[in-house]
């Protein structure tokens, strides 16, 4: 299983603080309503077909396939790959990206060991995501009775800019470029980041350079670094690195605390709900 911030599997974690905040209690049973592995299964599998559909089309010398079930192909096939995927197309060339999917659907269905994503999947996770977050909230809206085929949540829309806000680890890939959602929970990070990589820059260091000159916190990942750099793409940083289910691996946000200035003690994972909660409301209601 592909490691995330928070246990993708997990569905009905209550929060201490819920019975006594009432826009918290709403919050949390917005998340219970969520499934959050299918929304990243499903993202996944939405992608595959449509990449592997259209690779055969090329393949095919730019004609249908005779098996194919797909209504319509790009006259473009590169700006529709850009379109498609913005954020995976920026750092992948189409045949990478295909072997990335079915090497992230293959860890998705793995459930005795857990691996660990490298920068160069996070990209397309977070295409595939919001691609399928797409698809499914408009059936909700127009046809809810469809909806149920794809079955992301219990009836409701799915907010991607909180499921980004609770799932990812931050958005490193994304340094110098902009989001089109808040991303609030991430942004201070990022800003943060920016603002080293500037001051290093200041001082007359290119700005691939001053990219490998940060230091910690802000220190970036060897892929990290590689896909920032639009370097070659590496088969071993497109590949997992995993390690053996030992049921500990959320011990770090299920039973370590921090002390929070208004409610005292709390788990990490409660924490980091409770402060992705305004980030969430401040925008469309999430249920």
């Amino acid at each position: 299983m592909l490691i995330f911030a928070k246990e993708i599997g997990q569905r009905e974690h209550h929060h201490e603080l819920e019975d006594k905040l009432p826009e918290l209690k709403q919050y949390m049973e917005y998340q219970r309503k969520l499934f959050p592995y299918t929304v990243v299964r499903a993202g996944l599998d939405l992608a595959y077909k449509e990449v592997d559909d259209i690779m055969n089309f090329v393949d095919n010398d730019y004609h249908p396939p005779e098996d194919s079930s797909r209504q319509e192909y790009p006259a473009d096939v590169q700006q529709w790959y850009r379109n498609r995927f913005p954020w995976s197309s920026a750092f992948l060339k189409m045949e990478d990206m295909h072997f990335v999917l079915v090497t992230l659907i293959k860890s998705m269905d793995s459930f005795r060991t857990h691996e660990s994503a490298s920068a160069y999947h996070w990209p397309v996770l977070y295409d595939c995501v919001h691609n399928i977050i797409q698809v499914y909230n408009s059936l909700v809206r127009d046809d809810p009775g469809n909806s149920r085929d794809i079955h992301l949540s219990n009836g409701v829309e799915v907010n991607f800019d909180d499921f980004i806000n609770n799932y990812w680890f931050d958005l490193d890939f994304m340094v110098f470029s902009q989001a089109d959602y808040p991303h609030t929970r991430h942004q201070e990070r990022k800003n943060l980041l920016e603002e080293e990589i500037k001051d290093i820059m200041s001082e007359g260091v290119e700005p691939l350079v001053a990219l490998e000159k940060l230091e910690a916190p802000f220190t970036l990942e060897d892929s990290t670094l590689k896909l920032l750099r639009r370097d070659p793409v590496e088969t071993r940083y497109l590949e997992l690195k995993s390690s053996p289910e030992t049921g500990n691996q959320f011990d770090r946000i299920y039973k370590k605390y921090v002390e929070d200035p208004q409610h005292g003690k709390l788990r990490i994972i409660d924490a980091e709900y409770l402060k992705n909660l305004p980030l969430a409301m401040a925008g469309d209601p999430p249920a």
